[in-house]
């Protein structure tokens, strides 16, 4: 039995998959925090200048 506690505590074969996993939500959350802005940005970037053109346009 302590063989198998032994071996139970030493391998880390499943560790490698929790790391995957938290360094993939890290990388999600980081593209998140980037992306949103500048979407937002860009649709207030998107609507001054339609603005812009249709003041010059006349319409």
């Amino acid at each position: 039995m302590k063989r198998v506690a032994n071996d139970f505590m030493t391998n880390e074969d499943g560790a490698v998959s929790a790391d995957f996993v938290v360094l993939t939500a890290g990388v999600i959350g980081l593209c998140m925090l980037f992306i949103i802005p500048v979407l937002n940005e860009s649709v207030n970037w998107g609507q001054a200048i339609a603005d812009l053109a249709s003041r010059n346009l006349g319409n």
